[in-house]
């Protein structure tokens, strides 16, 4: 009878054990190929002047409109810092798999990034307050046709955060679900556009910010209860992460929130239907078929050479600049010169001789293999002059540091206002006020990068 007992209650326990074994490993076979580079890394707490974020690509959350990124979390991170005194340095991340696994990283103060939470994983981390709330829905097409195909097959997007239930439906047993470990909402909305697919499930923000783009499709049903929005917060910032908590409980009290939530998570707001509409429609400037044509003849990305365009002058071709500088793309007199060009060119040719320009200083830094490194210097050279770069890359050797980095570089740039440096032999350029050129390199990079999540190459 004991021993009966005894392999009842060993069934029992092993049962349990068997289950939750079960949990934690989809959950891990959910996280593919990331996990086995995923790390607790420890870190001291940071308690310096800026805070790294990393933001999901997600409609509502970022978008940039007239070279200038908006959306609901970039503008909630952003006033976030304003408000607590530090630099907000923001990375937009559109490959759902890469953001979820920064989340373990340690390498970001807040990670915004809805995803399905799993207890035992849960454990290991740390979240802010809610910053906002949703809740999944059911898109289909506007004109539907009979379904006679079963089960039905519902498309959930990487990482979708909520258990979606199919209890609202007529017949929830003809229902099936298909989660794809990498396409994202904005892609299911492409294909069931193109009626590659029949149904998909989003959140509520980014159904009425996406429907409006999309005619033939609407909204069905709600597919679950509401959920809350948070930031996941490095653990190991205790005195940073109470901040957070603390400016959440207050702003979200105050009525420049509720500005802020009904201009993007309304369904009356007029960003979605007038400014998110212009920023998908794949067009930067009204000179985009010229800066793709030259840009492609010489090497360069279409999306690089607006971003250095826009940073220059916002796409007025009429400007005149200190000392001189002309154009779209405010080239010295000097530099337009060697290309042919002056005040008086035409915008082609304006643009035609700074992307001349550019690939030529490309080819300065061949040496660079990363091309995304290789784009800051360029940068830099565009705003500085090779010179002064070259003078930093200089002090970067002598002091130990790659020549190659631009984070390296870019320190050094920014001594070059001080005597100590800017009369060092090695210097050949004398002074120069860098941090002008570190702001230069890195508003045109994000808005780089923002062109690359919203514009076709």
């Amino acid at each position: 009878m004991k021993r009966k007992i005894f392999s009842s209650l060993f069934f029992i326990v092993s049962s349990v054990a068997l289950v939750i074994f079960i949990i934690f490993f989809s959950e891990f076979k959910y996280l593919d190929s990331t996990l086995e580079k995923i790390k607790f890394n420890k870190q001291v707490e940071n308690v310096g002047d800026t805070i790294n974020a990393l933001l999901f690509y997600q409609a509502s959350d970022y978008f940039i409109y007239r070279g200038t990124p908006i959306g609901f979390q970039y503008d909630l991170l952003k006033q976030m810092g304003r408000d607590l005194g530090k630099k907000v340095n923001i990375v937009v991340e559109n490959d759902p798999n890469v953001a979820y696994a920064a989340v373990f990283s340690n390498k970001y103060d807040i990670v915004a990034m809805d995803y399905r939470r799993n207890p035992i994983i849960s454990y290991y981390l740390s979240y802010s307050i809610p910053h906002s709330y949703t809740y999944p829905v059911l898109i289909g097409r506007e004109k539907e046709t009979r379904d006679t195909i079963f089960p039905h097959i519902l498309y959930v997007p990487s990482h979708f955060p909520p258990n979606v239930t199919v209890d609202s439906l007529a017949n929830p047993k003809s229902w099936d679900f298909v989660y794809d470990k990498n396409i994202t909402t904005e892609e299911l909305f492409d294909k069931l556009q193109k009626k590659e697919v029949n149904y998909i499930v989003c959140d509520y923000n980014e159904a009425i910010t996406l429907l409006p783009f999309f005619s033939d499709l609407k909204m069905v049903n709600q597919m679950g209860p509401v959920y809350q929005r948070q930031w996941t917060l490095n653990n190991q910032n205790t005195k940073l992460n109470n901040s957070i908590n603390q400016w959440l409980a207050s702003f979200i009290k105050t009525k420049k929130y509720q500005n802020l939530y009904k201009k993007y998570l309304s369904n009356k707001s007029s960003v979605i239907y007038y400014t998110f509409k212009k920023s998908r429609s794949n067009k930067i400037s009204p000179y985009d078929k010229i800066i793709k044509h030259y840009s492609e003849k010489y090497g360069l990305d279409w999306r690089y050479v607006s971003s250095i365009i826009f940073q220059e002058t916002q796409f007025q071709s009429n400007l005149i600049g200190m000392g001189g500088s002309f154009g779209l793309m405010q080239m010295m007199p000097s530099t337009g010169a060697k290309y042919g060009i002056d005040e008086y060119s035409s915008p082609e040719e304006q643009i035609f001789a700074g992307v001349r320009h550019l690939a030529y200083m490309k080819r300065i830094y061949k040496d660079i293999k990363d091309e995304v490194e290789k784009m800051k210097f360029v940068s830099a050279s565009y705003n500085a002059g090779p010179g002064h770069i070259n003078d930093a890359q200089r002090l970067c050797v002598k002091y130990g540091a790659d020549p190659k980095v631009w984070d390296n570089v870019a320190t050094y740039l920014g001594l070059k206002s001080q005597k100590e440096y800017y009369n060092d032999p090695l210097v050949k350029h004398g002074y120069y006020p860098g941090n002008h050129t570190i702001r230069y390199v890195k508003q045109v990079m994000d808005r780089y990068n923002g062109y690359t999540l919203t514009v076709k190459k």
